[in-house]
């Protein structure tokens, strides 16, 4: 019912929106005047210096045809007030040799699971997996607002349907802009800082994931602007939508983590060439309360501090492109990194529990040639480093794959754009060491064994 709802509301919100549309153009015939753009960047760099973008990932940001026409025109309410609709459709058909570790219903594909045998010694998990879907296809809205005494304004709404079978329509960014000569501040839901930089080319939703950081979280960021080409990003961000694990008792409610994460970095930007520094850090309380082995309740105000670091690199002149990144960390499981913490201690009396963080280093690169038609190479590896101090054996741990290794992928891939078309074809080549934790050696993971899998990915998407 509610969905049916929701259906007919935007079909009316669209009619309506063609109708003001057609009257806007005819008075803008007769003033032969020409409506601008609105032009929509989460990413902190100059507009004088960098091409027009989308504040999404890969799926319109990079493979958008540069020669596609606005199919929706500007919306104007008020003479300082512009409404710009947009998104994309997309059609995607994958198939995986094996079970894997993803998310959103498979469409997120990371690497494959672990061998798991029968009573005969079959592999449960060696069984062929495929789909054909349209959850990816997103709508977004872009506001441009009135001047705040010598600040524009701006704000940006989007959503799509690829938040699973339980949530199906999933608000991925809602945020507004402050914008100064020297300087932005943006308020509201967009992507973590650490995730905001360039985006590799590829055609799996994944992006990257899991040698990139993928994040996004309300926010309060301020972008000083120096130069031109120099930027300084500050930034608190609450983990709303990707959050770390906490303890069960917590039931995931991040309202009590002492602070929100801060982020600093540095970022350069030219017409081809872009780079940053970044960082982060954050302090989390598992927990709020304990209980001991006599079912006794104690309060517990235990915190787990970490941090993390990355960079980025983009080149682009002509058809060629080379984008490259990497991070270094502690807890960085809200980023889909490997790892998080895990208990090295508990009080005999009280059944409080003190922690330690492992630590993961991941790289990626990727290279691509072309503009109608663009041939793509991707190649990421992610290390887990183990804990900064022995763990308890059997203890609890909060995190993501902890019996993990390292992790491999190589992705081909082929772009065709054609207008607000393009068509892609992938396959990804995942590698994983999967092992036994020894608790002993800051829960290191030995006597490994590689699990593949290959993802046939083709996919379709209409951008307007």
């Amino acid at each position: 019912m509610k969905r049916n709802i929701f259906y007919k509301t935007l079909t009316l919100f669209l009619l309506y929106t063609a109708t003001v549309n057609a009257q806007e153009a005819q008075s803008e015939a007769i003033k032969n005047q020409e409506a601008t753009e609105a032009v929509v960047s989460t990413e902190s760099i100059s507009s004088k210096d960098t091409k027009r973008q989308e504040p999404i990932e890969t799926i319109n940001k990079d493979v958008t045809s540069e020669t596609a026409k606005e199919l929706i025109p500007a919306v104007r309410f008020g003479d300082e007030i512009k409404v710009k609709l947009g998104g994309f459709f997309r059609a995607e058909y994958y198939v995986d040799s094996r079970e894997v570790v993803g998310a959103s219903d498979g469409l997120f594909g990371f690497f494959p699971q672990d061998e798991v045998y029968d009573t005969n010694g079959d592999d449960l998990n060696e069984v062929v997996r495929q789909n054909f879907s349209t959850q990816a296809t997103r709508f977004t809205a872009t506001v441009d607002g009135p001047k705040l005494g010598k600040a524009s304004s701006k704000a940006y709404v989007e959503f799509d349907f690829s938040g699973g079978n339980t949530v199906n329509v999933r608000m991925r960014q809602a945020w507004a802009k402050f914008i100064w000569q020297k300087g932005e501040l943006l308020l509201g839901k967009a992507w973590n800082p650490f995730s905001d930089v360039p985006f590799p080319y590829v055609a799996g939703l994944h992006i990257g994931i899991p040698f990139r950081a993928f994040n996004r979280g309300d926010q309060i960021r301020y972008t000083f602007k120096p130069t031109d080409r120099l930027n300084l990003v500050v930034a608190g961000v609450y983990q709303t939508e990707h959050k770390s694990i906490l303890e069960e008792s917590s039931n995931s409610d991040i309202r009590q983590n002492p602070v929100p994460e801060f982020h600093l970095q540095l970022r350069y930007a030219s017409p081809s060439f872009s780079a940053g520094l970044l960082s982060e850090f954050k302090s989390i309380r598992p927990a709020t309360k304990v209980t001991n082995a006599n079912s006794e309740v104690y309060k517990t105000d235990e915190k787990v501090s970490s941090y993390g670091l990355g960079y980025y690199l983009q080149f682009e002149k002509g058809k060629f492109g080379l984008r490259t990144g990497g991070l270094y960390g502690e807890n960085l499981s809200e980023y889909f990194q490997q790892g998080g913490y895990a208990v090295k201690s508990i009080d005999a009396k009280t059944g409080r529990r003190t922690y330690s963080t492992s630590k993961v280093t991941s790289y990626w690169f990727n290279l691509s040639y072309g503009k109608t038609w663009a041939p793509s190479f991707f190649v990421g590896y992610s290390k887990n480093l183990g804990f900064n101090d022995d763990i308890l054996a059997g203890g609890n741990f909060f995190g993501r794959w902890q019996n993990v290794d390292h992790i491999f992928r190589l992705s081909p891939s082929l772009k065709f754009s054609h207008k607000q078309w393009t068509l892609q074809a992938e396959l990804d080549y995942n590698r994983v060491a999967y092992g036994a934790v020894d608790y002993a050696d800051h829960g290191k993971v030995k006597d490994t064994h590689d699990v593949s899998n290959v993802r046939g990915l083709l996919a379709a998407t209409f951008f307007f």
